[in-house]
């Protein structure tokens, strides 16, 4: 969605997603940010599962359908971890617009309720994997993926 600024006056988008932080034996999953379908120079980053919320979905729902379609995992018990925001600006977007992006993600805990780990094909992530926390420490990956580990 589009709005100006009242602050800036600026036009800008905005993006609501839910993500998950899925922990299993010791292990936390998490799935590849890869772009390099949209840019060559892109370099994938580990991140937790999740994503855009579609409209009339409840946070919940979108959480648990992007943790699905990237991981091939069904999950239940979501208990919420932690909101935060943040600005893209447009020359970082990965979108054929001249408006920055204020993001609002919502990351829940949750509990494999299901399914079978497999990678998504087609979307935003390239693969799925389960990494404790030591590995997690070698892996290019997302802030987010640290700040959440430091929550629980």
């Amino acid at each position: 969605m589009t709005r100006v600024s009242e602050l800036t006056g600026e036009p800008y988008d905005t993006r609501l997603a839910a993500y998950c932080l899925v922990e299993s034996e010791g292990k936390f999953l998490l799935t590849l940010w890869d772009m390099r379908h949209r840019d060559s120079k892109f370099m994938p980053r580990w991140s937790l599962p999740g994503g855009g919320i579609e409209l009339g979905e409840s946070l919940e729902e979108g959480a648990a359908r992007e943790v699905f379609e990237e991981t091939g995992y069904h999950v239940k018990d979501l208990v919420l971890l932690d909101a935060a925001t943040g600005v893209i600006p447009a020359a970082k977007r990965y979108a054929d617009t001249p408006h920055a992006m204020q993001t609002v993600a919502v990351v829940y805990r949750a509990h494999i309720a299901g399914g079978a780990i497999r990678h998504e094909v087609g979307g935003s992530t390239s693969q799925a994997a389960w990494f404790s926390r030591e590995e997690i420490g070698q892996l290019p990956r997302i802030e987010r993926v640290d700040k959440m580990l430091r929550l629980i």
